[in-house]
């Protein structure tokens, strides 16, 4: 697929995947004035020369297995080494009730540290999310768990995870999981767009041709 612009405000042929059309977003001014994506939901060096960019469903399986499977191959490999900066981002479809309170559950966490830590384990105990297994995921992180059911229940980290869908689908993503890969070339961010839980090779191929236009 051809490469094209893409907001730079994420910095911060489908394979298998979920497909539906996006929760409904809140009104753009509801989101949070907070602190700019690229924090909590950001790994890697941020010069590094490819940005790998994910939308992700918290209750899609197909998520889970690129969470699980893939994604710590490529964050050993790519993100580790300082060559790939990589985001995550929220896009919970319509048919999965528990996608946006698994979502604001991860910020969470993510305002106490441990984002990566208690997004793995929601991957990993999907089949749980009807139990709504927040705090004690929460307690077993070791978080603070008075700070975090307040947290969720402000009402800003689920403005967060609606400004993502936003985004999402100004891009026109309806698929989960969906990745943008690129790079920063002067100041503007191109990258290619795709779906699907693909295998790590194909991940690898596309970031190494990358890397070897950049020099």
């Amino acid at each position: 697929m051809r490469r094209k612009p893409f907001p730079t405000l994420v910095l911060i042929a489908a394979t298998a995947g979920c497909t539906s059309a996006p929760v409904t977003p809140s009104a753009p001014g509801t989101a949070p004035a907070g602190a700019p994506a690229g924090e909590f939901n950001v790994l890697g060096t941020e010069g590094a020369p490819v940005t790998v960019i994910e939308f992700t469903d918290m209750q899609c399986p197909y998520c889970a297995r690129y969470a699980l499977q893939t994604f710590p191959q490529i964050r050993r490999n790519y993100v580790d080494t300082g060559k790939v900066r990589y985001a995550a981002r929220d896009l919970p479809l319509s048919f999965h009730a528990f996608a946006v309170p698994a979502a604001v559950a991860a910020r969470c966490a993510g305002e106490q540290g441990q984002f990566w830590e208690y997004r793995e384990r929601l991957f990993a105990q999907q089949d749980r999310l009807g139990t709504a297994p927040y705090d004690e995921l929460a307690r077993s992180l070791g978080l603070d768990v008075a700070r975090f059911d307040a947290c969720r229940k402000n009402g800003r980290a689920e403005a967060g995870v609606r400004s993502d869908a936003r985004l999402a689908q100004s891009q026109g993503l309806a698929s989960t999981p969906s990745f943008v890969v690129g790079r920063l070339v002067n100041g503007v961010f191109t990258g290619e767009t795709f779906t699907g839980a693909k295998s790590y090779a194909e991940f690898a191929a596309r970031i190494d041709a990358l890397l070897e236009e950049g020099g």
